[in-house]
């Protein structure tokens, strides 16, 4: 596509292309909807690596471990699984129509508006709130170094520093992002380098522990199978943010590429990354040992007698925390852009600047953001904490959602003649599609029935209901928005 050109309009009714649009297309209240192609594939694999490592696997899969026990192998593995799944969905619907709203306008094509407009603002929401939680998180790393500086104020400044960057150029956050993920990378390879010569027992001054911390401490499931579910949970937080680069292929100077080559190595990233480093921890130390649930991987380098461990960690986390931040920035400007320029927004947030970034869409989540930061910091609550957990209880009900629509739209595509793009497409279709969606389903209902995640699943899927509820409403009294082009398919 050339350069004055945008990828981010989905294809027709039937699905059957891309609706190209003109630069100086403008919508309604003015401004420009290109967005600059600016991205390359080095930063695009990057880009899926960071969405799929973060500060969860750093700090959140310590909680997992006291959930699950050993039994947490269990829980990302299936975890993995699943996410290997919607990842191929979401290429096999994205190769024919690259689009920066992704999901959300491919629930749009296979359900209707309302359904685009749930799933848009379903997954913006959160994000402005993650950036305030990420931002005092790093904020408290970096007052453990000065501790002179007041976290508010170390908060505010990374925010600021997030949003410089993404103001200026897409190109400049694809390589903050790609220098930041090095980092993360580079630190988990040696973890589990490290970790598998200690298992083997050729680390001097550490016998190997063969399979004693597996079985000794309760057996390999101290909590049952509810445990594995719920630590399922935590390990859909952790993996949350994969999605993020089918929104970047949209802003990918080639985007079919893109995808395809981030699809096809999902699975050793999620496999190495993921199963790897947790497996060299419960392989070394007692999954119930109070160390393992505050910080995993300090406690287990601190085992291992490598002294300066919690300082590298702090290092590590903070360029996580960085990164986190600036995909979450990224990814929520991007949606908002994408329902703006759907009519399903106010139309000032589908501007665009000269460079072809949504300054205002990326202006008001960070003026969001800064106000959930300040009134967490002046007046904190624990009603701020259950927020974010709702939230984060939508990555089930977005993924169900990714599900559905690859249903749908992949009988379409078939049907017209459209095979998927070699290695983007899902297996034995629609049998694993359908079993992904069943699987998702049943493990929500499932926390559903638990009393200590019921609470906030049930809030999550009330939210979804009601948003899901407002998307008819505009579906309904503002069907002369749409342009013909827009239309999604109704069925």
């Amino acid at each position: 596509m050339k350069a004055n050109e945008t990828a981010t309009r989905p294809p027709d009714a039937s699905g059957s292309g891309s609706q190209e649009v003109s630069a100086a297309e403008a919508p309604a209240g003015g401004g420009t909807t290109a967005l600059a192609q600016s991205l390359r594939s080095r930063h695009i694999t990057m880009i899926s690596i960071g969405g799929a490592v973060g500060a969860g696997l750093f700090v959140g899969s310590g909680v997992s471990i006291q959930q699950a026990g050993p039994g947490i192998l269990i829980a990302y593995a299936v975890t993995a699984a699943i996410v290997i799944l919607i990842m191929r969905m979401l290429a096999e619907m994205s190769m024919p129509r690259p689009d920066t709203g992704a999901f959300a306008v491919y629930g749009r094509l296979a359900f209707g508006r309302w359904a685009g407009f749930a799933s848009g603002w379903l997954y913006w929401v959160g994000w402005p709130l993650g950036l305030c939680v990420e931002s005092i998180a790093l904020a408290q790393i970096v007052h453990g170094w000065l501790p002179a500086l007041p976290v508010w104020l170390t908060a505010l400044a990374v925010v600021v520093l997030v949003s410089a960057v993404n103001l200026t150029s897409v190109r400049a956050y694809g390589e903050m992002e790609f220098w930041v993920v090095w980092i993360k990378v580079a630190v988990i390879a040696s973890f589990i380098a490290v970790g598998i010569v200690a298992v083997a027992g050729l680390l001097p001054g550490t016998p190997a522990p063969g399979v004693g911390n597996l079985v000794d401490h309760g057996g390999f499931l101290p909590m049952g199978l509810s445990g594995v579910v719920i630590a399922i949970s935590g390990a859909m937080f952790s993996f949350s943010g994969t999605e993020i680069v089918t929104i970047a292929a949209g802003e990918a100077q080639d985007a079919a590429a893109a995808i395809r080559t981030s699809t096809r190595t999902i699975l050793v990233r999620v496999s190495v990354f993921y199963l790897g480093s947790l497996a060299v921890i419960v392989l070394l130390l007692p999954w119930n040992s109070t160390a393992v649930g505050e910080s995993p991987f300090a406690a287990t380098l601190s085992h291992l007698g490598l002294n300066g461990a919690s300082t590298v960690l702090s290092i590590v986390l903070f360029a996580a925390l960085l990164s986190t931040m600036n995909s979450q920035l990224y990814a929520s400007s991007r949606m908002l852009f994408a329902l703006a320029r759907d009519h399903d927004a106010p139309a000032f947030l589908a501007r665009v600047s000269r460079r072809g970034v949504p300054y205002t869409a990326i202006l008001l989540t960070v003026s969001v953001a800064v106000l959930c930061l300040l009134l967490q910091v002046v007046h904190p609550t624990t009603a701020f904490s259950r927020l974010v957990n709702i939230t984060g209880d939508t990555v089930y009900i977005t993924w169900i959602g990714i599900a559905a629509s690859h249903l749908v739209l992949g009988r379409r595509d078939r049907a017209e003649g459209r095979r998927p793009a070699s290695g983007t497409g899902v297996w034995l279709f629609p049998w694993l599609t359908w079993a992904t969606l069943i699987a998702l389903v049943s493990l929500y209902a499932v926390m559903i029935s638990l009393p200590d995640a019921r609470e906030d699943a049930v809030l999550a899927l009330g939210f979804t209901v009601v948003t899901a509820l407002v998307g008819l409403w505009v579906q309904r009294k503002r069907p002369a928005r749409l342009s013909a082009d827009r239309e999604p398919h109704r069925s």
